[in-house]
């Protein structure tokens, strides 16, 4: 399949096509040829197929005026109609159920259209002056039925007025009740009906499509205007710095897995994570290399993820968060510890040689703070946040890059805070 855009351009451009006013064939590109018929294919078909018995049912009404017209020739009538002409019909208007493909649809349509008109052709022949010119409505009630009312597709529906045509005249050759002026005035009649009836088809195929187009259009305008609100949601949810989620996320995410804990009676656990003597490296080494520090923590912090259940956001400044729904206090505690482990491993980005060699009192280090409930009806949600942020101002108190950690039991008192981060 093209792509979106080039999608799009070849709708719009076929649009334009046929929003003039110029005839147009009635054909699309190979691709959208194959997408219109395949979501037209069902309910066409199934339209055509109440249609045929409408056509079926009338054509066996005619068998009142083959009763009253002549009875000796109503037997014939009979027997060709409903015997013979019917169960043809019949079968082939069943397999409109089948949602079959586009050329055995519209090909096995025109033939049973052609058969009833034919066979009207042949029971009305040599009759009568009165049903002479009385089946020269019935042709034409076959033509305007088969072009307008079942919209055959414009060849299927040329070949098949040209059938009733051909048939029409071989009738009136043939015909000896009929006065010349009579055949002419008839021919002609038919000859324009057909004209009027085909160029009625055209019109009707042509909207259908223009119809078609301006809904896949519509679909496609829908289509990218909710990708680009997905994509601004995304935007308005993560952090554009390191690529995590941000403190909004954060928040709804944190509701809805406290409201899942609560229900479930599972527990909740939350690392809080801050980087040591992160004011001591701005100020050393400026904040462009700090953003580069945050970006590295950032990703060494997903890699210490475990599954995807588990969510970390940027909670603000250099302080990172970890949700880890399900989890008792012993496995979040490890998931701190990797985390801690893999920064003091990894180390900071690389200094450019410009700011000099490093200073070996900013260790490349995190402190964490661990804090694990099970949550219950008359417990507050702050709480547990609370008591992972004194935690790790504990961990910080002694001695940062370590990890502490607690069950939230009953309220925490509150640590007094270091006073440099």
């Amino acid at each position: 399949m093209p792509s979106s855009s080039v999608q799009s351009d070849i709708i719009n451009q076929q649009i334009g096509r046929f929003s003039g006013l110029r005839f147009q064939w009635l054909s699309f590109p190979e691709d959208l040829e194959e997408r219109f018929e395949k979501e037209t294919a069902e309910p066409r078909s199934k339209r055509l197929w109440m249609e045929g018995l409408i056509a079926i049912a009338l054509f066996d009404l005619f068998l009142i005026a083959d009763f009253y017209g002549s009875r000796g020739h109503f037997w014939n009538a009979f027997v060709v109609r409903l015997l013979i002409v019917t169960p043809v019909c019949l079968l082939v208007n069943a397999s409109m159920l089948r949602r079959p493909e586009k050329f055995y649809r519209e090909t096995s349509i025109a033939l049973g259209a052609c058969l009833a008109g034919l066979t009207q052709l042949y029971l009305e022949s040599d009759r009568s002056r009165v049903a002479s010119a009385y089946v020269q409505m019935a042709v034409l009630a076959v033509i305007l039925f088969t072009n307008i009312v079942m919209r055959l597709r414009l060849p299927y529906a040329t070949a098949t007025s040209l059938v009733m045509l051909v048939g029409d005249g071989v009738f009136l050759w043939k015909d000896r009740l009929l006065a010349p002026g009579d055949k002419i005035f008839g021919i002609g009649l038919a000859i324009g009906a057909t004209a009027v009836t085909l160029v009625a088809n055209y019109s009707f195929c042509r909207e259908e499509r223009l119809n078609f187009l301006l809904q896949l259009r519509g679909e496609m305008l829908v289509a990218d205007l909710n990708r680009l609100n997905a994509q601004l949601l995304r935007h308005s949810e993560s952090d554009a710095l390191t690529g995590l989620a941000n403190r909004r996320s954060f928040d709804n995410q944190y509701a809805e897995l406290w409201r899942t804990a609560l229900k479930r009676g599972t527990a909740l656990s939350v690392i809080v994570a801050d980087v040591d003597y992160f004011k001591q490296l701005n100020d050393r080494y400026g904040h462009l290399y700090g953003d580069e520090v945050l970006k590295r923590i950032g990703s060494l912090l997903q890699q210490a993820l475990r599954v995807k259940d588990d969510f970390a956001a940027r909670y603000g400044g250099e302080e990172f968060v970890i949700l880890l729904p399900g989890t008792n206090a012993g496995a979040a505690v490890q998931v701190a510890e990797r985390l801690r482990k893999m920064v003091e491993l990894a180390g900071f980005p690389a200094l450019d040689p410009s700011q000099g060699p490093y200073d070996q009192s900013i260790r490349a280090t995190v402190s964490c703070g661990v804090a694990t409930m099970y949550p219950a009806d008359h417990d507050q949600p702050e709480r547990l946040i609370e008591c992972a942020d004194r935690e790790l101002y504990r961990a910080k108190a002694e001695g940062r890059n370590r990890v502490c950690s607690a069950v939230l039991q009953q309220p925490i008192p509150e640590l007094k805070q270091p006073t440099e981060a």
